[in-house]
């Protein structure tokens, strides 16, 4: 009749999810998130993974690691926004626990490769069943914001007519030339104070998914080409 405390409801909960044979390996990833994964070089543990979960916390424990040794790519030095006309969020009817919401959000924001993205979506369909396709929007939005960092992008504006993007200083500007001829027309660099690409579809659309497929195909040639 005793009872029980946060964190030993969290323990309960992590066994009961994990309950098929090689799920190891994720009720000890969950005791990480739960206790906290100590620090580098000594035995004390705190609760910083907690707050932001485990891959992400491992994300920026090895940006902390490059800093330190001078080896920061130069996209690591500013942040990409992506702003689309879509549904993307993670519905109650898939993840109804709000702990384990907030847990999906912070490990696909901090997915860094497309192997990454393949086990998130093998992990939802194993845990929650079939991804819905506002999940499926939030998982394409994130791939896009990934892709467009590494593509030297600060921002990507996708709506149903049209997709600005904002490029950083040290985009190859020796790939926008052919790029832009090869959209015939549709593709402008404007220059200015706010330098930005501006694609223009001339075919109504009743929704973003034809524009967000052309920004990723634009921002794959553009990196190719780099």
């Amino acid at each position: 009749d005793k009872i029980l405390s946060e964190e030993a409801e969290k323990r309960l909960t992590a066994i009961r999810e994990f309950t098929r044979l090689g799920s190891g390996i994720r009720i000890a990833m969950r005791d990480l998130e739960i206790r906290g994964a100590g620090n580098v070089l000594g035995a004390e543990q705190h609760g910083f993974m907690e707050a932001v979960g485990y891959d992400l916390y491992c994300k920026l424990l090895n940006q902390a690691v490059k800093l330190l040794k001078g080896e920061t790519a130069k996209e690591e030095e500013f942040e990409t926004a992506v702003d689309c006309d879509m549904d993307a969020f993670i519905p109650d009817s898939y993840i109804g626990n709000e702990f384990q919401k907030l847990d999906t959000y912070k490990k696909i924001a901090g997915l860094s490769s497309e192997e990454e993205f393949l086990d998130m979506e093998d992990e939802l369909l194993d845990r929650f069943g079939d991804i819905p396709k506002e999940v499926t929007g939030l998982i394409r939005i994130a791939k896009l914001k990934l892709l467009a960092h590494k593509a030297y992008m600060t921002e990507v504006v996708i709506k149903k007519d049209r997709i600005m993007m904002y490029p950083h200083a040290d985009i190859n500007v020796n790939a926008i030339p052919e790029l832009i001829e090869n959209e015939r027309g549709k593709l402008k660099f404007i220059r200015g104070k706010d330098p930005k690409f501006v694609y223009k579809d001339t075919k109504p659309h009743s929704d973003c998914e034809a524009m967000l497929k052309k920004a990723e195909e634009i921002i794959g040639k553009l990196m190719k080409e780099g």
